[in-house]
């Protein structure tokens, strides 16, 4: 399986494809940290965090592109092929495992800018491995859904980009509604790091279960619909 993984993960990174996401995140960093997190070590400290939760909701669909594209990337014809040799379950963990790889690494590149600005201003170790455990769990529910919509699932590529950005918009409206929770917490980590760290410290068991049970039962439909597409 770890040779699927690399020939997958290879296959995406010589690839235009992989351009496109990376060239996204670059864009999305320099108009988010184009001005100075705050004046004071107490403000640079509170926009760290607060800069890296409004990553978390930022990044989940560019993080769920990169997903898409990764699993895109193998032809339908090699997709069968590698069914076939490495069995038709192995070959679907394995893409997964190499598209979350990929997306949890763009994921954790994100915040380093405001994280080495609020550990210079005094932020403490328990805040910066609190604000960066959200990204990979935010990486492993985009990947979810980008394995939803890739193109075993949905063989049309505009329907399954309409799909992905309405999924994405959707989580964000509901998200601010009484079906909460229902929906990836996007909007309520930005919320509970802009109250401070000990309300995101609170938050977080919660907010990390919801995030976890989402991108679980997205695995396992993808996992289920999979069972009849090679």
């Amino acid at each position: 399986m770890i040779a699927v993984i690399r020939f997958q993960l290879s296959g995406y990174l010589r690839s235009v494809r992989a351009l496109h996401p990376i060239l996204a995140l670059g864009l999305l960093l320099a108009i988010v940290f184009s001005s100075p997190l705050g004046g004071t070590p107490a403000q640079i400290r509170h926009g760290a965090l607060t800069a890296v939760a409004d990553m978390t909701a930022l990044i989940f669909p560019i993080c769920a592109w990169a997903a898409r594209g990764l699993l895109d990337t193998e032809p339908d014809t090699q997709r069968h092929v590698t069914a076939v040799t490495a069995g038709r379950r192995r070959a679907v963990l394995a893409g997964s495992v190499a598209a979350y790889a990929f997306s949890v690494v763009m994921a954790l590149i994100a915040p380093i800018y405001p994280l080495a600005q609020g550990v210079m201003a005094g932020l403490g170790v328990r805040d910066v491995l609190l604000s960066v455990a959200l990204l990979p769990l935010t990486a492993l529910a985009a990947t979810a859904l980008g394995a939803l919509t890739s193109r075993a699932v949905i063989p049309s590529p505009g329907t399954s980009v309409l799909v992905l950005l309405g999924v994405c918009g959707l989580d964000l409206i509901l998200g601010i509604g009484p079906l909460k929770v229902l929906t990836v917490p996007l909007i309520e980590w930005m919320r509970a790091a802009s109250d401070g760290p000990s309300d995101l410290a609170g938050a977080f068991p919660w907010l990390a279960l919801r995030t976890l049970a989402w991108a679980a039962v997205g695995g396992a439909l993808y996992a289920w619909l999979r069972r009849t597409r090679p």
